[in-house]
């Protein structure tokens, strides 16, 4: 069991940039108002991403509302809760994955992490200041 988000989102972020998948990243991201805990730029197949990801212990009502709110700026949007709220997803929640087309990933406190729910690629974003610094780092 995580006690705190932040040590959720470390053990997270070790395991899935092991190998360096994000090009660019940002914790704490100013998109929208409170930030997106995490913006990455991924190349996949050929094609540069955009992801947002929320991580929360406990309040999924919350990670669904500001996932929601970040997916206007993100190609997909994830929500990132401990592998024991796999019920709670499932039963509860599931529904509201699909309509706004958000993904779910569970991860383990030894940091295996899996995905519950895909996240839909959304072709139309738009366009915000941050993400573009994040984007043209270095350059």
């Amino acid at each position: 069991m995580f006690l705190t988000e932040r040590k959720l989102r470390d053990v997270f972020w070790e395991n899935y940039n092991y190998s360096g998948r994000a090009l660019r990243y940002q914790f704490e991201c100013p998109i929208r108002e409170g930030n997106a805990d995490l913006i990455t730029i991924e190349k996949y197949q050929g094609n540069y991403q955009i992801n947002a990801f929320e991580f929360k212990l406990a309040d999924i009502k919350k990670a669904l509302l500001q996932a929601k709110e970040n997916a206007q700026y993100a190609n997909k949007t994830w929500i990132v809760v401990p592998a024991e709220k796999r019920d709670v997803i499932e039963n509860r929640y599931m529904e509201y994955l699909r309509e706004h087309q958000i993904g779910a990933i569970l991860v383990e406190e030894e940091g295996h992490w899996e995905v519950l729910y895909r996240a839909y690629y959304h072709t139309e974003i738009k366009f915000h200041q941050q993400v573009l610094k994040l984007a043209m780092k270095e350059y």
